[in-house]
């Protein structure tokens, strides 16, 4: 038992197996969690199960700045959807949580795992974004289309 990694990638037993049983699915949550863009794709995808990618970028920039999704600079709004293709889509899509068409550009829901939900709804309020109405930071409202 000297090896303190994750068990899961290297088929050894490691004290952390001994207190939660293996792999966790909180720690990969978390993991998956960590980023504030991924966290506000899922705050806008519980809303809308499918979502243009360009769309997605321009509303997760408003919540990012505080603003309207109509007073997002168009850079900003660049920026995010190149971060979301590259780095956060992937992770989402790997999780199995959301699909990516890139002929489309669109993404799919495909799925909350319960636990995943109840973390992220935990991450709501101090993202200030409402659990269920999606209300933006400030309580501003994001915009339905």
């Amino acid at each position: 038992m000297t090896n303190n990694g994750d068990s899961s990638q290297n088929g050894t037993v490691t004290p952390t197996d001994a207190v939660d049983g293996g792999g966790s699915d909180l720690d990969k949550f978390l993991r998956l969690l960590c980023e504030r863009r991924r966290r506000y794709a899922l705050y806008v995808m519980r809303e809308r199960s499918t979502e243009e990618l360009s769309v997605l970028a321009r509303r997760i920039a408003a919540e990012l700045d505080g603003t309207t999704p109509d007073a997002v600079d168009e850079t900003h709004r660049k920026t995010i959807e190149t971060m979301l293709v590259h780095a956060d889509v992937p992770a989402l899509a790997a999780a199995g949580i959301v699909s990516y068409d890139r002929r489309t550009e669109t993404l799919r829901l495909e799925g909350l795992p319960e636990p995943l939900e109840a973390v992220l709804d935990a991450c709501a309020t101090p993202d200030g974004v409402g659990p269920v109405t999606g209300e933006g930071a400030g309580g501003a409202p994001t915009d339905q289309d």
